[in-house]
């Protein structure tokens, strides 16, 4: 597995991707570098010149946070039971500047009782902004969860980016 660790222009984030075969795997950011380095494993992290599909996912990146970009053009690599891809792909069909809720991904899969559980599938999301978990909110609106780094108040930074 490859990895690259970037920062995106104007934003305070690093990213790391994980990527084989120019797929990706995974997805995480933090505000510090040193939390996406696992001083636990010997990683081979291409800081030098970076592989095609990694600039390209940085550029996606980068058009999404300049609001130039509103679907990602990027092959995935989806972990998980049937039950959390399903859930995963349907999120994804979320398009962009608008939310759904659990409970209303859950009766898209034809899981109308599931809503709890699709809240669980997209927490175990470790594509996130890509696969754009954060316009998935509570029965009423609220903001609930959030796989991705920052918690709550990067999941209401990426809806507001998206809502201008």
């Amino acid at each position: 597995m490859d990895h690259k660790i970037f920062k995106v222009n104007h934003l305070h984030f690093y990213f790391k991707i994980s990527y084989i075969n120019n797929t990706l795997h995974e997805l995480t950011f933090s505000d510090r570098k040193n939390d996406l380095i696992n001083p636990q494993l010997s990683l081979k992290i291409n800081e030098g010149k970076p592989s095609k599909f990694a600039k390209d996912i940085q550029n996606q990146l980068d058009r999404y946070f300049r609001g130039k970009l509103k679907k990602f053009d990027i092959p995935l690599n989806v972990n998980g039971s049937d039950f959390t891809k399903s859930v995963l792909k349907e999120i994804g069909k979320i398009p962009y500047g608008k939310t759904k809720s659990y409970k209303e991904v859950a009766e898209k899969i034809k899981k109308p009782k599931a809503a709890r559980a699709v809240g669980r599938a997209s927490g175990a999301n470790r594509i996130p902004i890509i696969i754009p978990c954060h316009r998935v909110v509570g029965s009423s609106g609220e903001l609930v969860g959030y796989s991705g780094g920052g918690g709550l108040l990067f999941k209401s930074y990426l809806q507001l980016l998206e809502k201008k």
